[in-house]
């Protein structure tokens, strides 16, 4: 069996990306950012699959065919681009069914009312509150009822996003955290639809008191104009009940930690955001310094916390004492993590990375780190189109590949001349930066000229704080009165942490003022990167050319 150049997941990858951000930008081009975003995305994931092919068509030449017969080599390369050919009609399949999919998302839910009539909804939180600018948090539900402005009620079907005032949202964290109170109690069984302990429950409302996801609300509002988005009025919603036992266990764990790290000040809220992607405790000042001093990724949940969660989880299941187990162990512990922290894009990408990396080591296919993400990039399009749109989900899945393509390729060009680890954070850096520079320039309009440093030293403070609080958490849990000199500790890395943060923030950004410069900018970000990877191809060349051959 012939050697495959490129693996056949990275070219059905590719061209479900490319053909998915094409379909979904053609509609929105009018000169707005979001399409230019999208437009660019999809582009440049274009010339990154010609790049990927004409790398292949280039490298084939050069099998050794020499001895074989011109008929044969002649089958050989037909059957590769039959091969090549497939791929790329099933990648474009499946670009195309996610584009449709995202467009039936899009729609306005269905009722039989007309939705300017409506005032009040029956709603599902499926994510936890995000903020929307400086005025509203936006939380994506999915709708069960909603009642008109003369008391009718009718059923309705379908998810779009609340926008629910900020002080609303704020004021359920305000000076210390409240308990939820009878409302998490008092009903143990999930509340259904149609079922008479749902009616019943109706008629005893709570006053809603926190939002996390799996609550149910009845929320007094309009629907906007375009009816994808329901703006709730400047009052408590109604709370209703869970929609699962074990979305009520979740949410009493993330109150619980709330109120743990509410006490922990400033280190508590970064150590709130690093676990839950929750920015309530955090103040406004560090947020501002890890923006512009390219650090913003870092307040996000990303892979990274992932592997940190991991590795820890992992040195703790050796107790066990057998390697499988503890790596089982390892694994669970991920996976809770993600069930506690929500469903972030990145730490979907970083789970599935996981799981396709544990399916294809068990089918002895033993799959390369660019396969496993071109494969999770193809189910998570076909399967969540809806993150697909999302920056979140381009600066994760983006720097993931520019950390494989190009940071391996600075690897390869510092060996030698710097320290092991050095090198390795070196060229993650450089190699996330560069290739999601395009996607920060038509996103934000303006780049960290340190990010690349920054992200090298503060990085490796933010795992250690993170360790350092995962060890802390349940040592408070276990001895509450050394609770405070726990958060003594972590507040000395905090500030060390805010220190380092503020002092890149204050260096200058780059910031194109045209839409030339911002194209001009990211294709010389780009292409440095491929220069990178050129100049380390050639050199490894040239290395294994020079190596004795075996006779």
């Amino acid at each position: 069996m012939d050697k495959h150049i490129i693996p056949p997941v990275t070219v059905i990858g590719a061209a479900a990306a490319a053909v998915f951000y094409g379909l979904y930008a053609f509609p929105l081009i009018g000169g707005n950012i979001a399409s230019s975003v999208f437009l660019g995305a999809g582009l440049l994931l274009c010339v990154l699959f010609f790049l990927i092919a004409a790398s292949a068509a280039g490298k084939l030449p050069h099998q050794s065919l020499e001895l074989r017969g011109r008929k044969h080599r002649v089958r050989i390369r037909i059957r590769r681009a039959r091969r090549f050919a497939l791929c790329i009609t099933a990648g474009a399949v499946i670009g195309s069914y996610s584009a449709l999919a995202l467009q039936k998302q899009q729609r306005p839910p269905a009722t039989l009312t007309a939705l300017p009539a409506v005032r009040t909804v029956i709603a599902e939180l499926t994510g936890e509150p995000v903020p929307a600018g400086a005025d509203y948090y936006r939380i994506p539900v999915n709708l069960i009822a909603c009642t008109t402005g003369r008391n009718e009620q009718f059923s309705v079907s379908g998810a779009v996003q609340l926008l629910v005032p900020a002080a609303l949202v704020r004021g359920t964290y305000s000076g210390g955290v409240t308990r939820i109170g009878g409302a998490l109690q008092s009903h143990a069984a999930p509340l259904l639809p149609g079922t008479a302990a749902f009616a019943e429950y109706l008629q005893k409302p709570e006053v809603c008191r926190f939002y996390v996801r799996g609550m149910r609300l009845s929320i007094d509002g309009r629907f906007g104009k375009t009816g994808t988005v329901f703006y709730a009025k400047p009052v408590q919603p109604v709370f209703l009940g869970w929609n699962s036992p074990l979305s009520r266990i979740r949410a009493f764990f993330r109150f619980a930690l709330m109120q743990l790290l509410y006490g922990w000040g400033e280190a508590g809220g970064l150590l709130l955001a690093l676990l839950a992607a929750d920015k309530a405790f955090l103040p406004a000042a560090c947020t501002e310094a890890f923006r512009n001093a390219g650090l913003a990724h870092i307040l996000a949940l990303s892979g990274m916390h992932l592997s940190l969660i991991g590795t820890a989880a992992l040195q703790g299941g050796r107790i066990f004492g057998h390697r499988k187990r503890a790596a089982w162990f390892s694994l669970a512990a991920v996976c809770l993590f993600v069930w506690f922290a929500g469903s972030a894009p990145s730490l979907n990408r970083a789970l599935g990375m996981v799981c396709v990396a544990a399916v294809g080591e068990g089918l002895g296919l033993k799959p390369t780190p660019l396969s496993v993400l071109c494969a999770m990039l193809t189910v998570h399009i076909a399967i969540g189109s809806s993150d697909a749109i999302t920056l979140g989900f381009m600066l994760s899945y983006g720097a993931c590949a520019g950390i494989i393509i190009f940071g391996n390729a600075c690897a390869r060009l510092m060996a030698g001349k710097i320290p092991a680890a050095a090198a390795e954070s070196i060229s993650a850096s450089i190699g996330a930066q560069l290739f999601t520079a395009p996607v920060v320039i038509a996103a934000i309009g303006t780049i960290a000229a340190a990010g690349i440093a920054a992200s090298c030293v503060v990085s490796p403070l933010v795992s250690v704080f993170l360790i350092a609080g995962l060890i802390c958490i349940p040592l408070a849990l276990i001895c509450p009165p050394i609770s405070p000199l726990l958060g003594y500790g972590l507040n000395a890395v905090y500030r060390i942490i805010f220190a380092v943060a503020d002092f890149f923030a204050r260096l200058p950004l780059i910031t194109p003022e045209t839409g030339v410069g911002r194209l001009i900018f990211s294709a010389a970000a780009f292409s440095a990167g491929l220069l990178f990877t050129a100049w380390a191809y050639l050199l490894n060349k040239r290395a294994m050319t020079q190596l004795p051959r075996l006779t």
